[in-house]
C-alpha cells in the first residue's frame, strides 16, 4: 500500500514545470500546509475527503497533469485505511488480555445503595402537577362566576347600578325608589 502515491505523482508534475508551492497555493487558493500534507500523502492530518478530492483536482489542473490519476491512488489509499481500521475494531480481544487489575463487571458484586434514580417519581410529579392545573381551573372558574341574583347585593349598591344605567333615573328622584 503506497500511501503517498497520489501526493508524489503531483509533485513530480509540479517539479517538471518549475512551480513551487508558493506559487501553486498562490493560483489554486489552497493553503501550502495542506498542499504539503497533500504530497506527502498524510490522510490522517487532511481536511474532509470531499475536500482533498477538489485540492486533487485543482492541483492537477494547475500543473497539467491528468487529474483522474492522483484522485484513483487518493481513493486507494481512503479504501486500506479503512480497510485497516476495520481489521482493527473487528479482531476479537482475548478475555487473558484484560489486565488483571481491572475487576470484572460479572464478578462485582451489585450493591443497591440508592445511587440509581429510579422512574416512579416522575410518573408522580406528573400526576401533581396535572393535580394542580385542575385545581386551578376550578377555582378560577368558581371565583369568576356572578352571585346568584339578588343575592349580596346592598341597597346602596343597587341605586347607584340604576343612577350609572339609566338616565332617567335622575328624574325619578322625587318618586318613591320601592315604585321603582
Amino acid at each position: 500500500m503506497d500511501t503517498d502515491s497520489f501526493g508524489s505523482c503531483l509533485r513530480r508534475a509540479r517539479e517538471q514545470r518549475k512551480l513551487t508551492l508558493k506559487e501553486v497555493a498562490g493560483a489554486t487558493k489552497i493553503p501550502r500546509a495542506t498542499l504539503e500534507l497533500i504530497e506527502a500523502g498524510n490522510l490522517d492530518e487532511l481536511p474532509a475527503d470531499v475536500f482533498v478530492r477538489g485540492f486533487i483536482r485543482s492541483y492537477a489542473r494547475l500543473v497539467g497533469a491528468d487529474e483522474a490519476e492522483p484522485l484513483h491512488e487518493f481513493e486507494r489509499a481512503l479504501n486500506a485505511r479503512r480497510d485497516a481500521e476495520r481489521a482493527i475494531f473487528s479482531t476479537p480481544v482475548a478475555p487473558e488480555a484484560v489486565p488483571a487489575a481491572v475487576p470484572s463487571v460479572a464478578s462485582a458484586p451489585i450493591e443497591d445503595d440508592g445511587a440509581i434514580p429510579r422512574r416512579g417519581g416522575l410518573g408522580l410529579a406528573v400526576f401533581v402537577i396535572i393535580l394542580l392545573l385542575i385545581a386551578t381551573i376550578t377555582l378560577s372558574l368558581l371565583l369568576r362566576r356572578p352571585p346568584p341574583s339578588g343575592e349580596g347585593l346592598s341597597d346602596a349598591t343597587f341605586r347607584s347600578q340604576i343612577e350609572s344605567a339609566s338616565p332617567r333615573a335622575k328624574l325619578v328622584e322625587g318618586v318613591d325608589r320601592a315604585a321603582i
